[in-house]
């Protein structure tokens, strides 16, 4: 599990990296553009993520009979992933969304929201990947009945 919540924030990371480097370029905080580039870049951290729950869920099946262990560990690793991404990815991205929310008046703790709702998130896709995964890996059918 640690290998995998690792793997996730060092995705995260490279994404937010690239992010922070393209919001740097804007003229005056201004709107990011959609270009291909960037686009590319999230699909490609998109399917690695899932990737990682994937394998995780695997190796759940590799090792464990429980569906219940798998979606817990894909929850365990959501948590942390989303915990420590999220910081990261927060931290690379901070003051182009703190100046961008205090445009619109939100309150500060609009960004804070913000990390909330992605390590929900996290937790949520993690545990049910994780967890289809594992019911790939025994050969299962999710379907009850057969």
């Amino acid at each position: 599990m640690a290998l995998a919540v690792a793997a996730l924030v060092a995705i995260g990371t490279v994404e937010a990296a690239a992010s922070a480097g393209q919001l740097a370029d804007l003229p005056g905080r201004g709107r990011p553009a959609l270009v291909p580039g960037g686009a590319a870049l999230t699909l490609v951290g998109f399917v690695l993520s899932v990737a990682v729950f994937a394998a995780l869920g695997w190796v759940v099946a590799q090792f464990s009979l429980d569906e219940g262990a798998a979606l817990r560990g894909g929850a365990v690793v959501g948590v942390f992933a989303g915990l420590i991404g999220g910081t990261v990815r927060a931290l690379f991205v901070r003051d182009y969304v703190s100046a961008t929310v205090s445009r619109f008046g939100l309150p500060d703790e609009f960004t804070s929201w913000s990390l909330v709702i992605f390590v929900t998130l996290s937790i949520l896709a993690g545990g049910a990947i994780t967890w289809l995964s594992f019911r790939a890996a025994r050969g299962r059918s999710p379907r009850p009945g057969t």
